[in-house]
């Protein structure tokens, strides 16, 4: 996967933000903007999991905190988990699911198949209007849409594919809360209550897929996990 460092100011907490499918750094760097001007954490974005590698020296810098707080959103659930990461202090998950194919906790297998194997510029513009809802979220998310093209995301896609029946996720890695659109297109609300029966939830009514246009900063949302 690709690391990019938003904030590295010699905090001793360092968050973690894995980003959703098909994206780049653009997102967190516009949520790093509501941050305080001397945040308490320092913030390395997470996005493009072609590969489930994170580089030595990124492992290394890691390790150096005194505590680690994961934000994932999306597959970047299921990839957090999966991921070579040091004792993890506080995880929330942000309308994704461990089990991201699944046809009772996360996309039907089929769909999942077709967007593979239909995915391209129309079949985006499709689905970033399904993942917003339209309207003010969508235009939203694409002021800040990735500056990827649509084959690179398939090939992203593609290799999730491969992935996926991986052994589960680390016994050292557990999400500590979970927040869900009740608007979500695609992963339902029904399917992630199935999912995460047992954890602590915020359920937000109004929110789609797309969610940082109704949590507007990483603090909104560690706010809602931690209220």
């Amino acid at each position: 996967m690709k690391t990019d460092w938003i904030i590295r100011q010699g905090n001793t907490e360092l968050l973690l933000f894995f980003s959703g499918w098909g994206m780049d750094r653009t997102l967190a760097d516009h949520l790093a903007l509501s941050l305080p001007y001397n945040p308490v954490f320092d913030l390395l974005a997470c996005h493009d999991y072609r590969t489930a590698e994170i580089d030595a020296g990124t492992c290394d810098a890691m390790r150096s905190y005194e505590r680690l707080t994961v934000i994932a959103w999306s597959f970047g659930v299921w990839a957090a988990a999966h991921a070579p990461l040091p004792p993890v202090s506080h995880a929330v998950a942000l309308n994704g699911t461990l089990a991201p194919v699944n046809r009772v906790a996360g996309i039907a297998p089929d769909v999942f198949k077709a967007t593979l194997d239909t995915y391209g510029d129309n079949a985006r513009r499709r689905f970033n209007r399904r993942m917003c809802g339209g309207g003010e979220a969508l235009d939203h998310f694409l002021s800040l849409e990735p500056r990827r093209s649509s084959v690179c995301q398939k090939e992203e896609l593609a290799a999730f594919a491969a992935r996926l029946d991986a052994p589960g996720s680390p016994e050292s890695f557990r999400y500590d809360h979970v927040i869900i659109g009740g608007k979500d297109l695609v992963f339902s609300p029904s399917c992630q209550f199935a999912a995460w029966r047992g954890y602590a939830q915020t359920v937000i009514a109004d929110m789609p897929h797309y969610p940082f246009f109704h949590l507007e900063s990483l603090q909104e949302v560690l706010e809602c996990s931690r209220g």
